[in-house]
């Protein structure tokens, strides 16, 4: 007999991470403390409560720190507790598992990926065992260096840049039988779940959260003789191929967020395509995108 066995993995608050309890607080940090006190309650009270409705469900699982996540294979469900940055921790382990997100302080959390809270979350995993959870599949992307495919693929979003922010990024774009040497802040490459982020704050589109169309965006085009790049963003199909030659010696690639990076050197090349395998995502239907 089966026996349906669950991944729960939680974010730790920044009151938590330093300590803040132990230490003495100058008066001018004193408002921002105690906000982040409040939010260290409400995460603890969430972690709680979606240990509580497993317990009461009798689903067997493992809970972890997502700085411990290694991989997370042989669950029939992984549960994020926390806001989108840990949902999208959480998504690039999973395959073909489910996701439900459980923001963890929806008072101050950015969780649109999240679909429960504290409150709801025993309803979504009841609906969840008699198969009537609403499920969305959500394009992702998959990078490949030198032809070395990543581990992981991007729910969100990719950045090619320097490794330092402050520093010109050099590459040669080509796409759609077209190359061109370029100088910018980076290029953006995006899927339709992240058009939202950093994508749109850089002018591009708003996709619909079904789309497999993918995105990019040339970040502060540079060019000494003020001639317009041709390659500049768009929206792409499918079975694109946006293909970056690095003229870095410190290239990096950023995967959804600072934390996931893998260095580009010189002639180093960078492809990214459509991931073959979409992210299941629980509860998403209804939720509006801003």
């Amino acid at each position: 007999m089966h026996v349906t066995r669950v991944l729960v993995v939680y974010k730790k608050s920044y009151y938590e991470l330093y300590g803040y309890a132990a230490a003495a607080v100058p008066e001018r940090q004193r408002p921002f403390v105690e906000a982040l006190r409040l939010s260290h309650l409400e995460n603890a009270q969430t972690l709680a409560a979606v240990r509580a409705a497993l317990e009461a469900l009798g689903l067997a699982y493992d809970c972890l720190y997502r700085g411990q996540l290694k991989r997370a294979s042989g669950y029939d469900l992984l549960i994020s507790v926390g806001g989108d940055g840990t949902f999208l921790e959480v998504a690039r382990h999973a395959g073909h598992t489910p996701v439900l997100g459980v923001n963890s302080d929806p008072t101050r959390s950015t969780a649109f990926f999240c679909a429960a809270d504290r409150f709801t979350i025993r309803a979504c995993l009841e609906a969840w065992l008699a198969g009537a959870l609403p499920e969305v599949r959500l394009a992702r992307l998959q990078a490949a260096i030198n032809d070395a495919v990543l581990p992981y693929y991007a729910l969100n979003d990719v950045l090619f840049a320097h490794a330092n922010p402050a520093a010109m990024s050099s590459y040669i774009l080509e796409l759609e039988g077209v190359s061109e040497a370029q100088k910018s802040s980076g290029v953006w490459i995006a899927t339709a779940a992240g058009s939202t982020a950093a994508m749109r704050a850089a002018g591009g589109r708003l996709l619909p959260l079904r789309s497999r169309r993918m995105q990019y965006r040339v970040r502060e085009p540079y060019r000494s003789d003020g001639c317009p790049y041709r390659l500049r963003g768009g929206i792409l199909p499918p079975q694109a191929r946006l293909v970056l030659i690095s003229r870095m010696r410190r290239g990096r690639l950023f995967m959804d967020g600072p934390h996931l990076r893998f260095p580009l050197g010189l002639g180093d090349v960078l492809t990214v395509t459509a991931a073959p395998l979409p992210l299941r995502v629980l509860g998403l239907r209804g939720k509006r995108r801003r």
